[in-house]
């Protein structure tokens, strides 16, 4: 849980019954969304699927997040913040949890992700988070209907499964 000026934020697991909110998070904050398949096979799969929730009478889911582990690595497949509430530090709650995934899940060494090369904002707090960029990866990315932008591939080693912010 944490407190701002903007209210209280709780993050929990990801269910099936927050997929209604989240598809509409992602298709207006993605220019490629996820279709509903993605996040029912994440969860199926058993990933760590978490939202951020607004606490309020009704809970507002505000942003959620995908990561993955695999072999040594933990990989972050979806993170996202509802447009509506980005600058509130939302992104450093599911930063946070991911950090805490990452300590938690036995031999976890490292976490991946790829993020738009576009995507200035998101590179800003991956480089807060001490994220290195190891890669591009060539038009990896759809940017319209014929075009394609390139992905910046970032990793963040865990020193003695400790990261400092």
């Amino acid at each position: 849980m944490v407190n701002s000026n903007s209210g209280v934020f709780i993050s929990r697991n990801m269910q099936a019954t927050d997929l209604c909110a989240v598809l509409a998070i992602e298709k207006n904050a993605q220019p490629s969304p996820w279709a509903r398949l993605s996040f029912e096979e994440s969860l199926a799969k058993q990933h760590h699927c978490r939202v951020v929730y607004k606490a309020t009478q009704e809970p507002i889911i505000v942003a959620y997040h995908v990561v993955c582990p695999v072999a040594d690595e933990l990989h972050i497949l979806n993170l996202v913040v509802a447009k509506e509430h980005q600058g509130q530090g939302i992104a450093h709650i599911l930063m946070h949890d991911i950090v805490d995934i990452g300590n938690s899940v036995e031999g976890i060494k490292k976490i991946f992700l790829e993020v738009r090369a576009s995507n200035s904002i998101a590179q800003n707090l991956y480089q807060q988070w001490q994220f290195q960029k190891i890669a591009v990866r060539k038009n990896y990315y759809r940017a319209g209907s014929q075009e394609r932008e390139d992905a910046i591939v970032l990793v963040k080693l865990l020193a003695s499964g400790l990261i400092s912010f």
